[in-house]
């Protein structure tokens, strides 16, 4: 009810025939750049990637060329997580799972359309636990219409009992077209807290994630010592990534590119032997600005040596102004050649980012 991700009805057939052209996609893709089959991680995200058998899963990894350090992650709805699937899954690659709990709460998993309900949540954790899964990534989203503090916390101390390698901690955003916004603004469900509250519930979520050992390594992730995600660090940090399938988004630097989110177009795509269609060559002005951006999420910041080294940019030279008026407000900090965002401007990224791009 609040998702505006890219989605098709599922069916067998359908599923099939993607993934012949997804095999092909990758095929193609490996002719031309045979290197790029070295892979340090892998998320098969969605939609609902689960939805493949673990045979499937295990063909496209074949593919690919991993080392003992390589993490590979399946997003996993709750309710797919049974004794058979886990047994079968333990017979691929992957070694890490994303689970979309959102919340511990049965009136907000409602809110959210979501098929579970909180009470089955221990037993599946556990389940993985079984089989070996011991590396486990949790969702939780905060904002929500309804939300308190003392209803937050209640979820934190439930999320925590259930003892996850990672956390990663989402404010709900709505897009206007959503089932969720449409309740919203016809007074079926109160509107979305008010700013002054979400801070206080993303400073709850800090403070008492840390207290409970976690370390936040990024605005919306938390995890246990040496348990980071390896896959999203490669985003933040500005390094290629291929992205496989309808709606993909890829980064081979200089070039960014998107898969058709139509699947027939996304066929045809291959059919003709197109690959990374419609791909812009970033300017050096974008990649520094994508450099920053992407950067200052991370909790250890940007390193100003390699903006140097790297794109000839001197950003203190450059933003001086800007970061005199930040530094006085306590806004962002310095440690060596590393710039981050203080404690205090994590909640305010946006705004903080905005004044350095």
């Amino acid at each position: 009810g609040y998702c505006t991700f890219f989605s098709v009805p599922y069916s067998k057939s359908s599923l099939e025939l993607y993934l012949q052209y997804l095999h092909k996609e990758i095929d193609l893709i490996f002719q031309y750049h045979p290197d790029l089959a070295y892979a340090k991680s892998i998320y098969f995200g969605g939609g609902t990637p689960s939805l493949l058998r673990a045979e499937d899963i295990a063909e496209l990894c074949a593919h690919f060329n991993f080392s003992k350090e390589s993490e590979i992650t399946l997003e996993i709805n709750p309710l797919q997580i049974t004794q058979n699937y886990l047994s079968a899954l333990k017979n691929t690659p992957v070694n890490r799972l994303s689970i979309g709990i959102q919340s511990m709460d049965n009136e907000e998993l409602n809110l959210l359309d979501r098929k579970h309900k909180a009470e089955q949540i221990k037993d599946k954790i556990e389940l993985c636990r079984q089989f070996g899964f011991n590396n486990i990534s949790l969702d939780l989203i905060y904002g929500l219409p309804c939300s308190s503090l003392n209803k937050l916390k209640d979820n934190l101390i439930q999320f925590l009992y259930l003892k996850p390698e990672h956390i990663s901690c989402y404010l709900l955003t709505l897009d206007s077209d959503t089932p969720l916004a449409a309740k919203i603004k016809k007074g079926k469900v109160p509107p979305l807290p008010e700013d002054s509250l979400l801070a206080e519930e993303y400073e709850l979520i800090c403070s008492e994630l840390d207290r409970a050992g976690y370390e936040q390594y990024e605005i919306s992730n938390f995890c246990l010592p040496g348990k980071q995600s390896k896959h999203n660090l490669c985003y933040w940090k500005s390094m290629p990534y291929l992205g496989l399938g309808a709606s993909a988004s890829g980064f081979l630097p200089p070039y960014r590119y998107t898969n058709p989110s139509n699947l027939y177009d996304y066929y045809d795509h291959v059919e003709k032997g197109l690959i990374m269609p419609e791909a812009e060559s970033c300017s050096s002005k974008q990649m520094i600005a994508d450099f920053i951006m992407m950067g200052l999420r991370l909790t250890e910041g940007i390193d100003l040596n390699e903006l140097k080294n790297h794109f000839n940019y001197d950003l203190e030279e450059d933003k001086q102004s800007q970061l005199e008026k930040l530094y006085s407000l306590g806004m962002i900090e310095k440690n060596g050649s590393y710039l981050s965002l203080s404690t205090k401007a994590l909640f305010v990224s946006n705004t903080i980012i905005g004044e350095l791009i």
